[in-house]
């Protein structure tokens, strides 16, 4: 029954992705974390409704997952639903469901890259949460009168870079409050603008800009939260 279930394209979470406007990678299937992380298994296969194989889910990654986005809740005080969605390149995006349920997700590439570095977790997270904190969707849609609002992502809402400081302050911050190392901030934008450079597509890279630029700015604002 379980198996099942996380074959499902969509588990528990209706997205309706493709109403989704101007998003060039659509990510078709999607699993809640929650439900992957109670899973009495090592690993899991996820699976399209052809039996191909997508990806192969470590459980023991998905329970820190889980524990890290429980956490930054909790600093942050926003609630939202945690997915991983299928996707070859880095991408992580906010959004909100039609009847206003908040959702964060992460996909296969990204998941690569974060591994279980969960001071880069509590920073990724972060910052997508402080762009639903924020508003910073309902900002961007408002400047580029987009026709549907039911959904918005980072590939096409492209938070300005305001709004993406903001975003890295607020996220670190709380990632410090959660009990993280804030240099997982700098190290996720290491390790993004270091796959930016091998993965010019990536749709994350494209919105989420990893400049040098960036990271410096991180690396001031941790010695000044670690006094260092």
């Amino acid at each position: 029954m379980y198996l099942s279930l996380l074959r499902n394209p969509v588990v528990s979470l209706l997205l309706c992705i493709l109403s989704m406007p101007s998003y060039a990678e659509l990510p078709v299937y999607s699993w809640l974390v929650r439900d992957l992380a109670r899973a009495p298994l090592e690993s899991i296969k996820l699976r399209d409704e052809k039996d191909r194989l997508l990806y192969t889910i470590n459980t023991q990654q998905m329970v820190y997952l889980y524990a890290v986005m429980t956490s930054i809740a909790d600093a942050s005080e926003t609630r939202a639903e945690f997915i991983i969605i299928d996707g070859d390149l880095p991408n992580a995006f906010a959004g909100e469901m039609e009847g206003g349920q908040k959702f964060v997700a992460i996909n296969f590439a990204m998941l690569d890259i974060l591994h279980r570095n969960l001071d880069m977790v509590a920073a990724l997270l972060g910052h997508e949460l402080a762009h639903l904190k924020l508003n910073h969707g309902e900002q961007a849609r408002k400047q580029r009168k987009l026709k549907n609002g039911q959904y918005f992502s980072a590939a096409n809402t492209r938070y300005s870079r305001d709004n993406e400081r903001e975003a890295d302050y607020l996220g670190t911050i709380w990632a410090v409050e959660a009990g993280y190392d804030p240099n997982g901030a700098v190290s996720l934008q290491e390790e993004l603008y270091k796959s930016s450079k091998t993965t010019m597509a990536s749709t994350f890279n494209a919105s989420h800009p990893s400049s040098i630029e960036r990271i410096t700015v991180l690396k001031s604002l941790v010695r000044r939260l670690t006094n260092k």
